[in-house]
């Protein structure tokens, strides 16, 4: 057999390549060296050779591969383009990108459009003007490299493309663009090897980051980290590295620490000097978020900035500039922060995380000049920014995670106005700190058929779950991930609701409704604003430790003692139950009364008392109790109408479900009655969508990992918070008589996230739920009850108040419930 041709030796080393395999890459393009005779194959072939040479740590070598084949007698001005393009790339590993992007610009013109060559050329410049971050010129670069790889039929090439389209959608801060088009990319490059696949996945992650998904996006990372480590690939280790430490930079400094260090030392081994720099920067902020931030510190940092802007790294400089005028100013030295606040100063095309920082650090320096209302401004105007961002999203669940990049702002404003004591401050920061998504006007998302049959999917896969490994299981985890990140896609409204000011909620509290906003100074202390039509007034409740602790161990009390217990068990179960509601009433509650009086109370809370079943407390047992996400937003949606039309739904397995849902829809004429193998999601959605009263007794489930994958179990299968997106006229109210599905996942330590706030952002006024497990006999009889007072004219909160008045329960009124 005669011995393999130098071209295709060539073409079999460049599909390694695009693999991952630089080994076998290296072999197959050392034997097609030997074999060429040709000077443009050669050259070729060398600059083929010096990438994969450069990927196994040999940039040296590389480098002098690609300045021998440019000095080829004989070769064509389209071989020089692409060794010089390749040159370009080893290049651009040491920092000097001026100089690589000149030698991008030399190649392009000798290259033909339309061509894969030509693509990879503009690709590659797009990736040197991202790291000078060039956003709309790299743009530019990869929209071009797409439409030379489609017309070449490329089709992997258009996918990196796309893909990159996507990271810099992601760096201008247009997520749900950057993730259509990195899922895009996905799929069209079905074939691709572990190495892309694992450059996806980092990339996809730094989109998580953005969008606050902490959790979710390092896990991403760490497991691409540990591919790269498999594959044995330094450099591309090391970028995951730096990427991975940035994402625990809040979360844990000292871990990001050591990633930096780790990640610099790989670099600098490979010959990458420009993302080492990088990588020192990073360990040196990490080192000043951890505690050592000293005048040492500072000059070190100035020498870092001054290297970084000498690379023309000035975004990195920008950040480390921001992060050492806080240091700065908690040094003293504040005229240091001044200048170096000058110098790192923003403008609408940097990315969020830099204008929030500036806005930070700005407010902490008026406040060691003593101008507290000049910090607070700042700090608004931080949040301003970061709701106009919000704004710009339909996802729930991506609203929620987004609320990470301003909770040092919201902190800090909450501390600042409970130090001045001013009730209308505390009202307004504590309005501005909360349930921030709640101001986003939402959106009626557009139906998505695809969206839909995952879900009927992911309810005939959860009628038992499957065994963990099993096939099943993993098509299970892929439908779920794949509607979640559907939903992201969604578009937001743009609109922002303003604040309301304390004056106009209690002209509409009244003489009978006081407002009680529960808050948190996010280091140890409780408070309460209580404001009726005598006053504002804000009322210390201590340490919060104690509260938290009890608060763990009612839920345990209140889910046990749903279930059914023996005689002597039970008594010891409800007398522990009893004990800690009132000690919990004691530390929440008892401290307002006297203020608040006989009238009716519009709760609000800080994220760190979710869970609390406020109308079991002895001072709220029997008293007309709404708990809302923010006073703003009961101001905007209270006055509810007495409902005309009910749904009532009965879900599997449930003992007296039936009976509570047709003696309960019988107090309202001509209502729907959905029961047995009639309760299917697909009914009950039909017959909710324009109903404004709607009822189901089932089963719950809140999934804290996915909260809007909690449910109520019906004939079929779960109903998910998820399938909400397809009813296009939401119930004003909605009743809940289900264990579990009135808890929510707390992000950022004000944000609410489950069942109940998926029913209120899709439009419910109303939600009557319970946090706890609840008795079937108890939930019967008290919702039955509940709905005898509304069918009669009575709101839900006060119906429910009246029903529970001599038997409390967990069921807690969501909401405007009048």
């Amino acid at each position: 057999m005669p011995p393999t041709a130098a071209p295709t030796l060539h073409e079999h080393g460049v599909a390694a390549i695009n693999r991952g395999h630089f080994r076998q890459a290296r072999r197959l393009l050392g034997s097609a060296l030997e074999r060429a005779d040709e000077p443009d194959l050669v050259a070729r072939i060398s600059a083929s050779l010096a990438y994969a040479e450069a990927e196994l740590g040999d940039r040296a070598q590389a480098m002098q591969r690609c300045a021998a084949a440019l000095r080829l007698p004989g070769t064509s001005p389209r071989a020089r383009a692409i060794v010089r393009s390749q040159l370009a790339v080893l290049l651009s590993r040491g920092g000097d990108l001026d100089e690589v992007i000149g030698l991008y610009n030399l190649a392009i013109p000798a290259l033909d459009p339309g061509t894969t060559e030509r693509g990879n050329v503009l690709l590659n410049r797009g990736f040197a003007q991202l790291e000078q971050n060039h956003l709309t010129r790299a743009e530019t670069d990869f929209d071009a490299a797409a439409r030379d790889f489609r017309a070449a039929g490329d089709d992997a090439g258009a996918a990196a493309a796309d893909h990159n389209r996507g990271y810099v959608a992601m760096a201008l801060g247009d997520l749900v663009t950057a993730l259509r088009l990195m899922d895009r990319a996905e799929r069209e490059s079905p074939d691709a090897g572990i190495q892309v696949r694992t450059i996806g996945m980092q990339d996809r992650a730094e989109v998580l980051l953005k969008a606050g998904m902490v959790t979710e996006g390092t896990r991403l990372l760490e497991r691409a980290v540990a591919n790269f480590s498999t594959l044995r690939l330094p450099r591309m280790q090391a970028e995951c590295e730096f990427v991975l430490g940035r994402a625990v930079l809040l979360t844990d400094p000292n871990r990001s620490r050591v990633l930096a260090r780790s990640a610099a030392r790989r670099l600098r081994r490979n010959g990458n000097s420009g993302w080492a720099l990088r990588a020192d920067t990073l360990e040196a902020i990490a080192r000043a978020i951890g505690g050592g931030g000293t005048p040492a510190w500072l000059g070190r940092a100035e020498e870092l900035a001054a290297a970084l802007r000498g690379s023309s790294m000035v975004h990195e400089a920008q950040l480390l500039d921001l992060y050492a005028a806080r240091v700065a100013v908690r040094l003293g030295r504040l005229e240091d922060a001044r200048v170096r606040l000058q110098r790192a100063r923003t403008n609408p095309r940097d990315s969020l995380t830099e204008r929030l920082l500036e806005r930070r650090t700005k407010a902490e320096l008026s406040l060691a000049t003593g101008r507290r209302r000049q910090a607070l401004r700042h700090l608004q105007a931080g949040l301003g920014l970061l709701h106009d961002w919000q704004s710009s999203f339909g996802s729930l669940d991506l609203m929620t995670s987004l609320v990470g990049h301003g909770r040092d702002l919201a902190a800090r404003g909450i501390q600042i106005a409970l130090e001045d004591g001013s009730p209308e401050l505390v009202f307004e920061w504590s309005e501005r700190a909360r349930a921030l998504t709640t101001r986003v006007v939402p959106v009626r998302p557009p139906e998505d058929p695809a969206a839909a049959a995952d879900l009927v999917e992911i309810r005939r896969l959860t009628v038992t779950e499957p065994e963990a490994g099993s096939p099943e299981a993993r098509r299970l985890a892929e439908l779920r991930d794949r509607v979640r990140r559907r939903a992201w896609l969604g578009t937001g409204s743009g609109e922002v609701r303003r604040v309301a000011e304390l004056h106009e909620v209690g002209a509409a509290l009244g003489s009978d409704t006081a407002l009680v906003s529960y808050g948190w100074d996010r280091r140890s202390r409780l408070h309460a604003l209580v404001v009726t039509e005598d006053g504002p007034t804000v009322v210390d409740l201590g340490d919060s430790s104690p509260t938290v602790a009890l608060m763990a161990g009612l839920r345990a009390d209140l889910d046990v003692s749903a279930g059914e217990l023996g005689e002597a068990i039970g008594r010891v179960v409800l007398a522990g139950r009893r004990r800690r509601l009132a000690e919990v009433a004691t530390a929440l509650v008892a401290p307002v009364l006297p203020l608040v009086g006989d009238r009716r109370v519009v709760l609000t809370h800080s994220g760190i008392l979710a869970g609390v079943p406020w109308s079991m407390l002895p001072g709220f047992v029997g008293r007309p109790v709404t708990v809302a996400s923010a006073a703003t937003r009961w101001l905007a949606t209270r006055g509810l109408p007495t409902p005309t039309t009910g749904t009532f739904v009965a879900g599997p397995d449930v003992d007296r479900a039936v009976e509570e849902v047709k003696q309960s829809s019988a107090r309202w004429p001509g209502s729907t009655c959905l029961t047995d193998g009639q309760a299917t999601v697909a009914a009950t959605l039909a017959a909710a969508d324009g109903a404004s009263l709607l009822h189901i007794s089932a089963h719950g489930r809140h999934a804290a990992e996915n909260p809007l994958f909690s449910a109520v179990l019906l004939a079929d299968g779960p109903l998910f918070g998820y399938d909400l997106d397809q009813l296009k006229n939401v119930p004003d109210v909605v009743i809940l008589s289900a264990c579990e599905v009135g808890r929510s996942t707390q992000r950022w330590a004000e944000e609410s996230l489950g069942m109940v706030n998926a029913w209120l952002h899709a439009g419910a006024r109303c939600v009557i739920a319970s946090p706890a497990a609840v008795a079937d006999d108890e939930a019967c009889e008290v919702l039955q009850d509940v709905h005898r007072l509304m069918a009669a004219g009575t709101p839900p909160g006060v119906a429910l108040a009246e029903a529970t008045a001599d038997r409390p329960t967990s069921f807690v009124c969501f909401g405007a419930g009048w």
